[in-house]
């Protein structure tokens, strides 16, 4: 017997970590393909397993694995999914078991080297603002810009927190609301609550706030202010290097108590990122090409006029743009080496394909 589709109204707990009917017709689009599965959010990503915000509360779960999918379809903090419960055969209740991310408002993406290669890393999903925090001591209006550029390209308003008010020293203040950021500048001291009052219109019921930043810049300082108790691992700056300690290990969303600054928000706490790397459009829809090009019949297809060609079919069915397919053919002849590599351009090598050639 197939669970019908609850409602928004039906699911209260839900509905204040921001469940609605967006949210409720992508829970029946994943039931086409996997009936019956329930709706939670990602609270916590830790390196083994997930925890989702169920309509019952907080409980452990699994992203099944050898589950064939793209990087990008992994669940991430803030994500939505449809999952299914599994017993054990002595009747114990085992973890929930992801069946299915539900379609996102927005992804938050940086670019991340591994290797040779540049890929997307998903630092959070369905997002609507983003605080950048930052301090006196590590103002880089360079770096602030491609934080600002990471986050309007995910479609989330970016707001810079400028944090430890009583570092600063002569005219910073007014120097970094005048550097020309595509973002306000709101000056803040996360550990004496001033200033946060400002905070006040982002925080609205319902919304989502993801917390960025280099580590001991006092994010997590920020976290327990707003949650109004400890919750989060605090830190400062190590004496050796004068860099932050990391202080959150896992990703984690929490909802805050109705107060003065916060109308009962969402905020996700990251663990520190030293900078960020923009992921762009033309990189995004290469990332797109080279997954699919992963199911190409030929492992050298070149797009072109070769059967089976999995990326030529995508552009027949819409999926992808023909002039983008032709850029990336460009790119990689440029990469090709010379002779007529315009002519037969070389797709980078899947992963494992040099190595299993070599056993």
């Amino acid at each position: 017997m197939t669970a019908e589709l609850p409602a928004p109204s039906d699911l209260p707990t839900l509905t204040a970590f921001g469940y609605g009917e967006a949210q409720a017709q992508a829970l029946a689009a994943a039931r086409e393909t996997f009936p019956g599965v329930l709706p939670a959010r990602v609270s916590r990503v830790e390196r083994n397993g997930y925890r989702l915000r169920t309509e019952a509360g907080e409980q452990e779960a699994v992203w099944p694995g050898g589950r064939r999918h793209k990087l990008l379809d992994v669940p991430v903090i803030g994500d939505w999914v449809g999952y299914s419960v599994a017993e054990s055969p002595e009747g114990a209740q085992q973890a929930l078991r992801i069946e299915a991310v539900l379609a996102r408002q927005n992804t938050f993406i940086r670019s991340v080297q591994k290797g040779r290669r540049t890929q997307p890393q998903v630092l959070a999903a369905n997002v609507d603002t983003v605080f950048v925090m930052t301090s006196p001591e590590e103002w880089d209006t360079e770096r602030l810009e491609r934080y600002v550029q990471a986050v309007q390209l995910s479609q989330a308003q970016p707001v810079i927190l400028l944090n430890k008010l009583d570092l600063a020293q002569g005219d910073l203040l007014e120097r970094a609301q005048a550097a020309g950021l595509d973002a306000p500048v709101l000056p803040i001291a996360a550990e004496s609550g001033q200033g946060l009052d400002a905070l006040r219109p982002y925080l609205a019921a319902g919304q989502t706030v993801a917390l960025i930043g280099s580590s001991g810049m006092g994010k997590s300082t920020l976290t327990n202010r707003l949650l109004g108790e400890a919750a989060a691992a605090t830190g400062s700056l190590s004496d050796f290097s004068g860099e932050g300690r990391h202080t959150t290990t896992w990703r984690t969303l929490y909802r805050l108590p109705v107060s003065e600054v916060s109308g009962g928000a969402l905020l996700i706490d990251n663990p520190g990122l030293r900078d960020i790397a923009v992921w762009d459009e033309e990189g995004a829809a290469f990332w797109a090409i080279e997954e699919l090009a992963a199911e190409c019949r030929f492992s050298r297809c070149t797009h072109g006029r070769e059967p089976g060609c999995a990326v030529r079919a995508a552009v027949l069915r819409g999926e992808l743009d023909e002039e983008m397919v032709g850029a990336y053919r460009e790119a990689q002849g440029d990469q090709a080496g010379a002779g007529n590599r315009a002519e037969r351009p070389e797709r980078p090598a899947r992963r494992g394909e040099k190595r299993s050639r070599r056993r």
